[in-house]
C-alpha cells in the first residue's frame, strides 16, 4: 500500500512543478473521453450539496485549482502535495488553501457548512484510510459531505475503490456522475449531517 502512495504523491507532486501543463490535465481529467467543464462540475457540486452564498466550502484534494476557481463564496482548500499548493497559490493567490493529509485536517469540528472532493477516492491507500478520511469529512462539516466522482472498479492497476455498500451502511445517498449522467461505471455520494 505504501507504494501505491509513494506512486500517487510523486504524480502529484510532479504535476505541481510542471508550470506548463495546462489545469484540466494537471487535475487529473486527461483519460476521460468527453469534453470537461469545470464550470459544470462545481455547478452539479453546488446543486448536489445544495451549497447557498452564505456557505463556508472545505474541498479536500483541492490541487491546483480546477474546480476552486469556478467558486465565488467561502471557500477553503487542502491537497496533501506541497508542490500542488504551490502551484496553486501561484495561481490563484487569493485562494485559502492549506498543505494537509485528508485523514488528519487542521480545523475544528463543524468549521465548513459543506466538506467535498472530487475524484480522489480512487487515490487513497485502502479501506482504513478511506474510514478515516470519511470521520474527518464528517467532523469538519455542519451539514453534508459529497464523494463526488467515485469509481465502481479499477481504471489503474494501482487505483483504490471504496465499496459502495460500506457508503449505504453509512448512510450515503447517491447520484449519477456529475459530468457523464450515462457513465454507470462513476458514481457521486453525499451524505447529511
Amino acid at each position: 500500500m505504501l507504494e501505491n502512495y509513494k506512486f500517487w504523491k510523486e504524480i502529484w507532486d510532479s504535476k505541481g512543478r510542471n508550470e506548463s501543463e495546462p489545469l484540466i490535465d494537471s487535475a487529473g481529467w486527461t483519460n476521460i473521453e468527453i469534453p470537461i467543464s469545470s464550470k459544470q462540475i462545481t455547478q452539479g457540486i453546488i446543486s448536489l450539496s445544495n451549497i447557498t452564498k452564505q456557505d463556508k466550502i472545505l474541498e479536500i484534494g483541492c490541487g491546483v485549482g480546477f474546480l476552486s476557481r469556478e467558486f465565488n463564496q467561502n471557500y477553503t482548500g487542502v491537497d496533501y502535495s506541497e508542490d500542488i499548493v504551490k502551484r496553486h497559490l501561484s495561481l490563484f493567490p487569493e485562494h485559502n488553501i492549506h498543505v494537509a493529509n485528508a485523514n488528519n485536517l487542521p480545523f475544528e469540528d463543524n468549521s465548513y457548512d459543506v466538506v467535498f472532493c472530487c475524484g480522489v477516492f480512487q487515490y487513497l491507500l485502502n479501506d482504513k484510510f478511506a474510514e478515516e478520511v470519511i470521520d474527518e469529512m464528517t467532523r469538519v462539516s455542519s451539514r453534508v459531505i459529497l464523494l463526488a466522482d467515485l469509481k465502481c472498479k479499477k481504471t489503474h492497476n494501482k487505483h483504490y475503490v471504496y465499496s459502495k455498500n460500506k457508503l449505504i451502511e453509512k448512510g450515503f445517498i447517491f447520484s449519477d456522475c456529475i459530468y457523464d449522467p450515462k457513465d454507470e461505471s462513476r458514481y457521486n455520494a453525499l451524505l447529511k449531517i
